[in-house]
Order: structure tokens, then C-alpha cells, then sequence
């Protein structure tokens, strides 16, 4: 990979107010300790002994029971890191410059209270059980291993790529209280979408008996050498790392799963010049950081070209391609990363239909191909 100079400080200075009164109201509503016995629709911690965050600190899912027999897997994103360069430039919040991924769970319990993970009216999966599973490994939950590198000072230290490591104990633990699922829907945004991508195999070897399960991705698509980073990186295990045989990790991991479990539905959500996609895969590309119109259209002549190649491979893929304006990328024309995390699952509308809606219709069987007219037009020229 090739890398510019880069001329900008990064801020490390501390967290500005409002950040830390929101990181004072998690600690203070933090969800419970999951007990023996836990409540139906009760949002619960499940610390798994040893699990760790890439910092070394420990790590938690989050699990919510049910009242019908349907379980959802979800993901969470934030980031990634390849390489000694991104491991040492961990997301910090207040500060500025290149930051690559969350090393720490603290902020994970945000997700499974909002968007198609939470428990409003408007959620067509509110009465699924739930299980969450937080990121801060930097690995698209599928590493196993420690990673060498130095920090910033210059100081020895570990990431632990224990992403993989950490959901399997989650899962065992979800099986103690659904060990038999009607139906199981794989999902996750950004980071959380590579992992959907990656791991829904696992999940149907861990669930054998289930024959109703769904793959939704919101939010992914990389250009890298990831077979390379998934094994001396991440240690991924060697069945998830061998599926990466071209340069682009979602593709090839929708189209193994499709090969290997035809069953299964997989749905794919994406913006057209989704900003911080763009970014990753810019940067990826020859190390630039701030993206520019020619990175957005260069994003989305990548995304046609995956989702024609995923559709021949797939003919019964459902897609919702959208174009919802990024706000803070008003010069570089881009658009607004991931949905199923937040309320604009619920109010993002292609050819007429809500995103929520196209996941419970999708997850119930109807293949629906909205918005891929959007990726073309002059921004494909």
C-alpha cells in the first residue's frame, strides 16, 4: 500500500463535553448483567470469560429474548485495521485525523436500542430474540489472533484481532436459549456488514437444523488483498480466509455462501457513494484521505460492477440501492453510510418502499431489486 506524507497533527487532546456527558449517560444506563433467568424484551450484558477488546479490555455482547421463535444476529461496524499503520490510529472520540476502528466496546451498547436492532413500534423485528455483537477487534469480527505493532510513542504493543474468538462464545450462549430457531436473520452495517458477509456460514453450521435464514448486508464493499490480511493479520480461520480469492471480500463471500448454502436469502443495502466506504476504499487504493467527487464516482462504477457480477451469481439477490445526500460531504457529492442501525431504516424510502420493509418482506421471502437504476447516470460516465 502506498503512502502519502501526511502533513496533519493528529488530535489527541481529550474528549470534548458533550462526548463525555454521553459516555457518563452509558455508564449510567448501561444494560443489566444477563442472569439465569432473564426477562423477555429486557436488554441484557453477557460478558464471556477471556473475551477481549482490541485494547485488551474485556468485551460484551448484548442479548435480548424474545416471545416468538426467530432469532436476529446482528453486527455492529466500526472500522477496520490492515496493517501496523491503521492499528496504531484506533477511532478516539474528540479526536481529529486518520482513525481507522473501534478498539474498545464501551459505545456498543447505543445500537440495540434504535433502528431494526431496537425495540420501537416501527421495528418489524422487535419480537425476534436478539443477539448483538458489538465491534472493537478491527478484524469484520473474524480474527483470532494478536497483532504486533507500534503505537504512536513508538511503544510495543497488541491488538487483539479476537473478533472471531469473541461472537463464537456469543452464539454458544444465544443457543442455550433459542437451541432451535424458526428463522434466523444475519445482519450488520459497515464493518458489521463484512462480518454478515463472512460469518453467515458459521452461523448455519452452528444452527443445522434451521433451514429459514437470511443474509442482509447494509453497507459493504472493499477493494484489498483481504485473503493476505485475513490470514497474517487477523488469523481468521482458514475456511473463512480461503473463500477471499479476488479483491473484493463481500463479493466473494456472497457468492461461497451462495455455493455452499443456496438456501439461504441474501439481501444487499448500499448507498450509491456511500462516504465512509469511499473513503476506506480510496485510502486503501494509494493512501488518500479526504475523498473528492472523482473518489465518489469512482465508488459507485465499483458498485455497479459488484452488483452485476452478485446478480449473475445470484440471480434471487434482493437489493436497496439509495442516494440519500451525506451532509458532511456536500463538496465530494457523496452519500450517507448504512441504515438497519438507525432511524433511517424506518424513513429512507426506494420505489416506494421503507427499508425495514424490504428487510421483513425479504426475510419473509419476496425478492425485491430497488433503486439499482440509481447507479446509473452521469456519475457512472
Amino acid at each position: 500500500m502506498m503512502k502519502k506524507e501526511r502533513a496533519k497533527k493528529e488530535d489527541r487532546s481529550g474528549w470534548p463535553l458533550f462526548n463525555r456527558l454521553l459516555a457518563a449517560y452509558i455508564d449510567i444506563t448501561k444494560f443489566p448483567e444477563l442472569p439465569m433467568h432473564p426477562e423477555i424484551g429486557k436488554n441484557y450484558e453477557y460478558h464471556p470469560e477471556g473475551a477481549l477488546c482490541a485494547n485488551g479490555n474485556p468485551y460484551h455482547g448484548c442479548i435480548r429474548l424474545g416471545n416468538v421463535n426467530k432469532l436476529m444476529i446482528g453486527f455492529s461496524g466500526g472500522g477496520v485495521s490492515v496493517d501496523a499503520y491503521t492499528a496504531a490510529r484506533p477511532q478516539r472520540i474528540g479526536g481529529s485525523g486518520e482513525m481507522f476502528y473501534s478498539d474498545d466496546v464501551r459505545f456498543g451498547d447505543i445500537i440495540p436500542r434504535v433502528g431494526t436492532f431496537g425495540k420501537g413500534k416501527k421495528n418489524p423485528f422487535r419480537d425476534w430474540t436478539l443477539l448483538f455483537v458489538p465491534y472493537a477487534t478491527g478484524d469484520f469480527h473474524c480474527g483470532t489472533g494478536d497483532f504486533k505493532y507500534k503505537d504512536l510513542n513508538g511503544k510495543d504493543t497488541v491488538l487483539h484481532h479476537h473478533g472471531y474468538t469473541n461472537y463464537r462464545m456469543l452464539i454458544e450462549k444465544i443457543k442455550e436459549f433459542v437451541p432451535h430457531p424458526d428463522q434466523i436473520l444475519v445482519t450488520g452495517f459497515s464493518a458489521g456488514a463484512f462480518a454478515t458477509s463472512l460469518l453467515c456460514d458459521d452461523v448455519c453450521a452452528v444452527f443445522p437444523e434451521c433451514r429459514d435464514i437470511t443474509a442482509c448486508v447494509d453497507s459493504a464493499m472493499m477493494h484489498y488483498d483481504w485473503q493476505k490480511t485475513a490470514r497474517d493479520v487477523w488469523q481468521a480461520p482458514e475456511k473463512i480466509a480461503a473463500r477471499l480469492t479476488g479483491t473484493e471480500i463481500v463479493s466473494d463471500s456472497l457468492k461461497a455462501l451462495h455455493q455452499n448454502r443456496p438456501e439461504v436469502k441474501i439481501m444487499y443495502c448500499c448507498s450509491v457513494r456511500d462516504a465512509a466506504l469511499t473513503q476506506m476504499e480510496m485510502y486503501l487504493e494509494d493512501g488518500r484521505w479526504i475523498p473528492d467527487k472523482e473518489a465518489g464516482r469512482d465508488y459507485q462504477k465499483k458498485l455497479k460492477a459488484m452488483l452485476d457480477d452478485l446478480q449473475n451469481a445470484i440471480p434471487d439477490l434482493s437489493t436497496f440501492i439509495f442516494d440519500t445526500p451525506d451532509k458532511n460531504s456536500k463538496d465530494a457529492d457523496l452519500t450517507i453510510h448504512c441504515l438497519c442501525g438507525s432511524g433511517a431504516a424506518f424513513t429512507t424510502v426506494v420505489d416506494g418502499v421503507a427499508c425495514s420493509d424490504w428487510m421483513i418482506r425479504g426475510v419473509n421471502g419476496e425478492v425485491m431489486k430497488l433503486g439499482l437504476d440509481k447507479l446509473e447516470g452521469e456519475h457512472c460516465g
